[in-house]
């Protein structure tokens, strides 16, 4: 489906986490990237009927905000840019929201889910399956991925999401696309 995004190489992401292919979302047009907010909407509209609907919508920098503020606009809500860190945020002034608000917070690739936590962190938002839902345009499968040069490292590990964590990220995530094993 992104095979014409996915791009061969040496890449080495956050920590340390090495692969040999990444995608650049960015080479996407505006209307490739329309035709899978589309797509990824319906998705979305679906899993709303079993988990109650969003009240708003927080795109991550960089494509995350190019992706969320589509949706947000396809579902008539609220949209706000979350960027990468606490001191730009700051700047934006993203209200206060109720206990119960229902957030969507989007990104264009998943890797280890360290966007999703950080901006649940810097939302300062409980992580309660009815408030939070993740949304993404690739799902990468860790199986393709090699941490070796984080494991057993302190200084490198802590700058990835746990396994617990990631795996309430997997039962609130909505992909268009996963990469299979």
């Amino acid at each position: 489906m992104f095979s014409r995004i996915k791009k061969e190489g040496n890449y080495v992401f956050g920590p340390g986490i090495k692969s040999t292919y990444d995608y650049d979302y960015a080479a996407l047009s505006d209307t490739m990237n329309d035709a899978y907010c589309s797509q990824l909407c319906t998705k979305l509209e679906n899993w709303q009927k079993q988990h109650g609907e969003f009240d708003v919508v927080v795109g991550i920098e960089t494509e995350g905000i190019r992706i969320g503020y589509r949706l947000a606009q396809m579902m008539n809500l609220p949209f706000y840019i979350m960027p990468h860190n606490r001191t730009e945020l700051e700047q934006l002034a993203i209200p206060s929201m109720p206990s119960d608000t229902h957030w969507l917070i989007v990104d264009d690739i998943v890797t280890t889910g360290t966007h999703f936590m950080n901006a649940v962190d810097n939302l300062d938002i409980e992580e309660k399956p009815e408030t939070i839902t993740y949304a993404c345009m690739i799902k990468r499968n860790p199986d393709n991925l090699d941490f070796s040069a984080v494991a057993g490292s302190p200084d490198k590990e802590q700058k990835w999401v746990r396994h617990e964590r990631f795996d309430f990220i997997d039962k609130r995530l909505v992909a268009l696309y996963s990469e299979p094993e």
